[in-house]
């Protein structure tokens, strides 16, 4: 578990166990800790917890699932007696597949993964007024996927809306995307974080936005790396059905 700092209440969690970094994200606010995405697992989570009550002392939890993706939910059990926010379609994709990933990809469950899922959801947005941290829909990688902007930091979490070297595509509603994209471009921050990526500027919003422009406008995409082709083709063979 590697922890870094972000800005002036932004704590950063990045683990590598499988095989690519996958982040953790928890803001100090006046009244509560807010934490976005849960990972692989209980067990993570209580590391998690163990820093932040160290640090911060122990204060009320919020967690906040970006979207319904098993590598950042599994660890929601952890949290089962608090609220758990997420969008709508996020609870309502978990109970259709939450069960078959668990059973597919159960050999990378850290502790005992029972599903639990989001207790209070949202179509548009939610503001927390006493901590300014702002909650709302920004379809993209899939159609629940979430962000939060901390309007005191000025930090974006973007969760997989933001990656490297190119975005996967998840949902065929590429408009929607590039909307939210371009609102990446036009939000007052000065730091993203994607739920795969470190600490990005807005020129990778700009690179991603310019990647699914040129997918939407059905445009020869150049080929800048290995890892690029790779994601590539499989967001053209996820385009085609």
């Amino acid at each position: 578990m590697e922890i870094k700092r972000i800005g002036g209440r932004g704590t950063l969690f990045t683990f590598y166990d499988l095989g690519l970094a996958t982040n953790v994200y928890a803001i100090h606010g006046k009244q509560n800790i807010y934490i976005i995405d849960t990972y692989l697992g209980p067990d993570i989570m209580k590391q998690v917890n163990k820093y932040i009550e160290e640090v911060f002392g122990n204060k009320p939890v919020i967690v906040i699932n970006s979207h319904s993706h098993w590598d950042h939910v599994w660890g929601n059990s952890q949290y089962s007696s608090t609220f758990i926010i997420a969008h709508e379609k996020c609870r309502e994709y978990m109970l259709q597949d939450g069960l078959e990933k668990l059973e597919k990809y159960a050999k990378h469950q850290k502790g005992e993964v029972v599903l639990t899922y989001p207790n209070l959801t949202f179509t548009d947005r939610i503001f927390f007024e006493e901590d300014n941290i702002l909650v709302y829909h920004t379809p993209g990688h899939t159609d629940d996927s979430i962000s939060v902007l901390d309007m005191q930091d000025k930090v974006l979490f973007a969760g997989d809306n933001l990656e490297r070297p190119i975005p996967f595509l998840m949902s065929r509603d590429l408009n929607r995307y590039i909307n939210t994209l371009q609102d990446y471009l036009d939000t007052d921050a000065s730091i993203i974080l994607g739920g795969h990526t470190g600490c990005e500027g807005k020129s990778l919003a700009l690179h991603n936005l310019d990647y699914v422009k040129r997918v939407f406008a059905g445009e020869i995409i150049e080929i800048e790396s290995e890892e690029f082709a790779e994601y590539h083709k499989t967001n053209m063979d996820w385009l085609k059905g």
